[in-house]
């Protein structure tokens, strides 16, 4: 049997983003079964030889791939039948499904039925009345093949467009994310004894709720004077998102807060930085899943998340949630946003400091993610249920 043709579409997979990483692991996995031939079309990065796919990289200027997919689809399938899987929030697709307002040439690619549309979709937050915003909806509603991430994501999109959705989490290198020696992982951070240390890793991002975070310590440093915080993030300031020296600065925390930024460290060393950490946070306004999450409980680090959106599911303890005390509306998708109160925050860390978490509860809560358990037993019989016969 001929294999079939798919193209990932979604954020380049050499990328440090959380849609980078998992497109990448979904292309490789999926590039060792017979029944497919994998091709990679990525938004930024700039490809790398180490991965077994084919690789078509633009520049992050040309938005989502719109104006790049009939050429590459051309150089890479031809005229062969084929599958185009996009792994992005359903916002940044509409063009993909109802392309109107395009370039005619454009228009009759998209709607020639060369390819299925298949849909890993992150999301994050309910629009109004619990729902996905109407053009969302009506873009995961041309699918053929959605998938949500997990069940709370799931359940809003199959409430949105009217039917079942399938859900599948994404998994992780459980061999990579382990516990480390403790105090090995405490000096290498530079941590004191006698002190307490908070971690949060996240992108410098709006709905990544650096304000709260840095409001969460600064409240727990009036009760805790030996508390310091482990800021793991892209880049220092981003336009329409934070300036993290600045929060620094503002909230007086310059001799209490230690910085470090991705690309520098290599998986192994976040393993560790996260062993080092007695709690680690993730102030957001919703997740589709979570990174941060899942590797600090892979490394026996309890985590503290808001109760809203697919991170929550991740938390294996509701003593770790944070409850919301309002609610928001944001952006041109009206999404519903939590409102939390730094300090719930700062009452719920301290909770889970006093619980002492034994670091093997944190990581059984995630074994089920590992991919040599998840990819045979699920990802696998989902991808090649979907060839033709």
């Amino acid at each position: 049997m001929k294999p079939t043709p798919i193209l990932f579409l979604g954020d380049a997979p050499d990328l440090h983003t959380g849609l980078g990483r998992i497109g990448r692991d979904l292309a490789v996995l999926t590039s060792s079964l017979p029944e497919f031939r994998v091709g990679y079309l990525g938004r930024g990065g700039v490809g790398s030889r180490k991965l077994p796919i084919a690789q078509y990289n633009y520049c992050e200027c040309g938005q989502w791939g719109q104006n790049n997919i009939e050429q590459v689809w051309n150089d890479f399938a031809g005229d062969e039948w084929g599958i185009v899987m996009t792994v992005w929030d359903p916002s940044r697709l509409l063009w993909f499904v109802h392309p109107e307002g395009m370039p005619q040439r454009t228009i009759d690619f998209l709607q020639s039925g060369r390819f299925g549309r298949w849909g890993y979709f992150a999301v994050d937050s309910v629009g109004v009345g619990g729902k996905l915003t109407s053009a969302t909806r009506s873009t995961i509603a041309g699918y053929d093949r959605p998938l949500g991430y997990g069940m709370w994501g799931t359940h809003v999109i199959s409430e949105s467009i009217g039917r079942e959705v399938d859900w599948m989490p994404h998994g992780m290198n459980l061999d990579r994310w382990v516990p480390r020696d403790r105090e090995a992982a405490r000096m290498a951070m530079g941590f004191q004894k006698g002190e307490i240390w908070i971690g949060m890793v996240a992108t410098n991002q709006a709905r990544k709720d650096w304000g709260l975070a840095f409001s969460t310590i600064s409240e727990l440093r009036h009760r805790h004077k030996n508390l310091k915080f482990w800021v793991h993030t892209d880049v220092m300031s981003r336009s329409h998102s934070w300036n993290i020296d600045s929060l620094v600065h503002d909230f007086g925390l310059q001799d209490h807060v230690k910085v470090t930024l991705s690309g520098a460290y290599s998986d192994t060393q976040l393993s560790y930085a996260y062993t080092a950490c007695d709690v680690t946070m993730l102030a957001s306004t919703g997740e589709g899943f979570g990174y941060p999450i899942v590797e600090s409980l892979a490394c026996g680090t309890p985590v503290v998340h808001g109760n809203y959106g697919g991170g929550a599911e991740l938390v294996p303890s509701q003593n770790w949630l944070v409850e919301p005390q309002a609610w928001r509306l944001e952006g041109i998708h009206n999404c519903v946003r939590p409102v939390y109160n730094p300090q719930d925050w700062a009452t719920t860390i301290e909770r889970v400091l006093d619980e002492k978490v034994s670091p093997d509860f944190c990581r059984q809560a995630v074994s089920h993610l590992d991919w040599s358990i998840l990819w045979p037993a699920c990802w696998k019989k989902w991808m090649v249920a979907g060839v033709p016969a």
